[in-house]
């Protein structure tokens, strides 16, 4: 009877076990066949592996890293002397890992997302501004990039590193004392910090594939569809763990048929840190009027870590969104700093986006309000061209 009993118990566990199987399958089958894309505003994500690469759980588990998936927070990975990885930072932002390279992440903050590099090198390609900061904590010092821009990080096993700045800025230092600008490498040791120029178009093959990925992806943007998008978009939109406008500078959007994940910008008319233009961005889908509005309670984007560093000299402090105005998103604010560059990639095509002038980049300017936090404001929703009349019509 006791035998019995048991294995009663053990196949109905077994049914359990194999029906929440089907449902997080079929989950996953939903967002990632026919014409629906994932669409996602976090980091951690994990877009490309190449060679043995490893992952090390915070929670003490381990096997090797494949495309698709997710890091946390602790989640230490590590590549073979043969291995690349492309890891997914905040929506717009890409750290590509060469051989023989350990990292993992202390924060995820769209204001301090922090990354912790034990060895090995990495590029990144990241959107940044003075309060929308990527930070790279490294054995002997730690790095601040404050510019959109490309930089390579290389840590030796003894500690000592190295900071290329292809394009943008960064500050070194616990306190951001030592300023490096692009075409600059800073040697960080144990002596102190060096700054020095570095030839750039001296590229090995991680600068090589992290330039071609950038390019790739700012191709697969401009394959999205506009359909199909904007109904995974309306379908994400607003529930519990959905993304708005007031959360990050855009979305990640996966694309089911070359299964990875590309950049979605709010902003209109941006380029990637490379320079390559996007051309497809959230107003091409024309979505619902009240998509553009301010939540109710607007989310601090930056979570714990979005204050208390200062990003150059002593004392030069950080804003952050309450010190802006969370009324003005992300995306706007970057702009507004030159992060959101748009290098020859401004529209034409008589859109007019909430009834409102155009910024210096052709992106919709959004002023401040006096109303309170709580009461939205109505934003008209994007209108379509206005139609043009032939002379003698």
């Amino acid at each position: 009877m006791r035998h019995k009993f048991l294995l009663a118990t053990t196949v109905g566990m077994l049914m359990v076990m194999c029906a929440f199987a089907v449902q997080a399958q079929n989950t996953k089958l939903t967002g990632v066949t026919g014409d629906q894309y994932v669409i996602s505003a976090k980091a951690g994500g994990v877009n490309f592996v190449s060679g043995t690469v490893s992952v090390f759980r915070k929670n003490g588990t381990s096997g090797y890293l494949l495309a698709g998936d997710e890091l946390q927070i602790g989640d230490r990975v590590t590549t073979a002397a043969d291995g690349k990885a492309e890891i997914l930072l905040n929506p717009g932002s890409y750290m590509r890992l060469g051989g023989s390279t350990s990292f993992e992440f202390i924060t995820t903050d769209l204001e301090n997302l922090k990354v912790s590099l034990k060895t090995g090198s990495a590029v990144f390609e990241v959107y940044a501004a003075n309060e929308f900061r990527v930070s790279v904590k490294m054995p002997l010092s730690t790095v601040a990039l404050t510019h959109t821009g490309v930089f390579r990080f290389d840590v030796l096993p003894d500690g000592t590193s190295k900071l290329l700045v292809f394009k943008g800025k960064a500050y070194v230092g616990p306190m951001g004392q030592t300023e490096v600008n692009s075409g600059r490498e800073a040697a960080l040791v144990k002596g102190g910090i060096s700054v020095s120029k570095f030839d750039k178009d001296a590229n090995d093959a991680l600068d090589i594939w992290s330039k071609l990925r950038g390019k790739e992806l700012t191709k697969l943007n401009a394959s999205l569809q506009r359909n199909s998008l904007r109904n995974s978009l309306m379908s994400s939109f607003g529930s519990g763990s959905g993304w708005n406008m007031y959360h990050s500078f855009g979305l990640w959007v996966f694309d089911p048929n070359r299964r990875m994940w590309c950049f979605l910008p709010f902003g209109y008319g941006w380029s990637s840190p490379y320079g390559w233009g996007y051309d497809f961005d959230i107003w091409n889908c024309r979505l619902p009027w009240y998509t553009y509005r301010e939540p109710f309670n607007p989310p601090n984007s930056g979570g714990s870590g979005g204050g208390g560093i200062t990003p150059g000299p002593t004392g030069s402090g950080i804003a952050t969104s309450a010190d802006r105005g969370s009324s003005i998103p992300p995306f706007q604010r970057v702009q507004s700093s030159g992060g959101g560059s748009s290098s020859g990639n401004s529209r034409s095509d008589g859109d007019t986006i909430f009834n409102s002038p155009r910024g210096r980049d052709n992106s919709p300017v959004f002023t401040p309000r006096s109303e309170p936090v709580n009461s939205p404001p109505i934003i008209a929703p994007p209108s379509a061209p206005a139609e043009t009349k032939k002379p003698g019509q």
